[in-house]
């Protein structure tokens, strides 16, 4: 299942130094969510729930200018706890491998910037 983080760029960088990190929640295609927007494909229901996360993102951020940075995650079932409206809670740390890319949010800017995995570590600094 592919699933969506907001994470600060504090967290990410040592999250690129250990390759593993405990959260919280995550943004998820869970059942409730799926329902609520039966009319969305699942690429719709991604950009959906990349948009969710894309705002939390904001908050997060160090400073004004700096954007807001998302992880997209691929999740195991047997990680998966609790199933929320929009969100899961996970039972095991992620792991760098289950990290797909990173998404960056912008003020004001429905679209999310896309990086491949190995781009992240080399953008970091940008990214405060």
């Amino acid at each position: 299942m592919r699933a969506y983080l907001a994470i600060s760029q504090k967290d990410l960088a040592a999250f690129i130094e250990t390759k593993s990190i405990e959260v919280d929640e995550l943004f998820a295609p869970t059942p409730q969510f799926v329902a609520d927007n039966a009319d969305c494909d699942e690429e719709e229901l991604e950009y959906l729930l990349s948009l969710a996360a894309g705002e939390e993102a904001l908050d997060l951020r160090l400073s004004e200018k700096a954007p807001g940075i998302v992880l997209a995650i691929e999740v195991e079932q047997s990680q998966i706890g609790e199933s929320y409206e929009d969100s899961i809670t996970l039972k095991s740390a992620i792991t760098w491998s289950q990290i797909q890319c990173a998404l960056l949010a912008y003020q004001g800017d429905d679209e999310l910037v896309w990086f491949a995995t190995q781009e992240i570590e080399i953008h970091l600094a940008e990214w405060k």
